[in-house]
């Protein structure tokens, strides 16, 4: 089955492709605007993406600046104790320089000369250290400053980038919302019309689709039966011409290209949605999802021993190296189910 990851990506692209039919887009023009379509759910996810690493660009511009903050914080919360130690060294200095009474009376009262002196050097040092430990922290202050106001536009620039961003992205995605909606307001009408043509005995569109290819191949070469049949290289040659893609992921052999392959449509929501060529996807269609191959195009395909014929109606996988996504009728038939190897080759 597919992953999660990709499974919202295929989602919106069937339901956006059921929307432009629902609107009346020819169908024969979905082959030609699959990549459209493909290229509208991909604007959503870049959209996000670009949104996401804006945001992660603000958030680390927001961490900048409560650091910021802190370290000037701390050193405001430093500079009172240094000023007030600076101040009191100074006053000190100063009283002793010029009161000479006050001087003559420690130098006299002084058992040593030399405990005057290096009180006054002390205090000298204290102011000196002091004075130099505020400058210090003011010039980092300063420069703190600075790069606060540097960072504060940054933030302001990159709030705009978001911004950008979001509407961006708000913008895509409504785009893909407003095609699901579309998508399913017809999904009712679409389930009903095929239960009713069950009811009435009718066959699958694309088991029509195929019988009738086939049946034209075989008319314009009578040969071609048997060369399928017995595993001549024809129809392996035609599908890697048409769907190099998977014969550069895939081995040949037997006249089959094997690839790996996934299904879709059971469980996943997306039964009763459209295909890519305006099929409806039904637990009786045989149809499968190439990503190169025409659509419209008839592959045989082979699994542990069993084979049945398919008609490429529709776009994918988009998820790792798959080649082929099988319709439930398809992987019912070859007894597929998961993710596996799938032997693959063109009849018409």
């Amino acid at each position: 089955m597919r992953t999660p990851s990709h499974y919202f990506r295929y989602a919106a692209v069937a339901l956006i492709s059921a929307a432009l039919i629902g609107s009346g887009v020819p169908t024969a023009a979905l082959a030609d605007d699959t990549s459209d379509l493909e290229s509208l759910q991909n604007t959503a996810i870049e959209a996000n993406e670009k949104l996401d690493e804006e945001q992660q660009k603000l958030d680390a511009l927001q961490s900048q600046i409560d650091e910021n903050n802190q370290q000037v914080q701390e050193i405001e919360d430093k500079l009172p104790q240094l000023r007030q130690n600076a101040a009191s060294a100074i006053s000190t200095s100063y009283k002793l320089h010029q009161n000479s009474n006050s001087l003559l009376s420690m130098i006299f009262s002084s058992k040593d000369f030399n405990e005057v002196l290096n009180l006054i050097n002390s205090l000298n040092r204290v102011m000196a250290s002091s004075t130099q430990d505020i400058n210090n922290l003011v010039n980092v202050e300063q420069e703190l400053q600075t790069k606060q106001a540097e960072l504060t536009q940054e933030k302001t620039d990159e709030e705009q980038q978001v911004k950008v961003a979001k509407d961006a992205s708000d913008q895509a995605q409504a785009a893909v919302d407003a095609a699901l909606q579309k998508a399913a307001e017809g999904k009712a009408e679409r389930e009903a019309a095929y239960e009713a043509a069950q009811a009435a005995g009718q066959q699958d569109q694309t088991i029509t689709q195929i019988d009738q290819a086939t049946k034209n191949s075989n008319n314009s070469n009578p040969n071609n039966s048997n060369q399928q049949s017995s595993g001549n290289s024809t129809g392996n040659n035609a599908g890697n011409n048409a769907d190099n893609s998977a014969t550069n992921s895939g081995s040949a052999s037997g006249g089959f290209t094997y690839v790996e392959a996934s299904m879709y449509g059971s469980g996943d929501g997306l039964m009763g949605n459209r295909t890519a060529n305006g099929d409806t996807l039904t637990p009786t269609s045989m149809g499968i999802a190439m990503k190169t191959m025409p659509l419209g195009t008839i592959v045989e395909l082979t699994y542990s021993g069993r084979t049945c014929r398919a008609i490429v109606n529709d776009r994918g996988p988009y998820a790792g190296n798959r080649q082929i996504d099988l319709q439930p009728a398809v992987a019912s038939a070859l007894g597929f189910s998961g993710v596996g190897t799938v032997g693959y080759r063109v009849v018409s």
